[in-house]
This record gives C-alpha cells, sequence and structure tokens, in this order.
C-alpha cells in the first residue's frame, strides 16, 4: 500500500468520524470540518496531491462556490 493511500484513508476516516461527532453534540461547525476533511482524503488518495496544494485548490473551490452564491 503506498504511503499517500494510507494518508488519505485516515483523512477520510477521521473526517467520518468528526462528522459524526459534530452531529451528537449538535455542532455544524464541527460536521462541516469532518466533511472538508473527508473530501480531502478522497482527493489525496485519487490523486495523489501533497496536503498545501490540496489545501490551496480546496479553497480556491470554495472562494469560487461562494462568489456565485453572491452573485
Amino acid at each position: 500500500m503506498n504511503l499517500s493511500i494510507a494518508k488519505g484513508n485516515w483523512q477520510r476516516l477521521h473526517g467520518a468520524l468528526l462528522s459524526v461527532w459534530g452531529t451528537l453534540t449538535g455542532d455544524p461547525l464541527r460536521v462541516v470540518a469532518g466533511r472538508h476533511r473527508q473530501i480531502a482524503g478522497r482527493l489525496h488518495v485519487a490523486y495523489g496531491i501533497a496536503q498545501r496544494e490540496l489545501a490551496r485548490q480546496m479553497g480556491t473551490i470554495e472562494r469560487r462556490a461562494r462568489e456565485r452564491r453572491l452573485a
């Protein structure tokens, strides 16, 4: 197993646990953070993108989505 795949799978698992914990505690921000981490993990597994590059790309996607909602 590739180390990149293992890291991505760990992110997905951690994100799922974070989302569940947020749901149990009624913390919507923690749920969103967990889903964000799950998406990052899936992208990391699929494309093997480095964490910094992945964070930069996800930030760009989020900014574009926010701009479209406001427009």
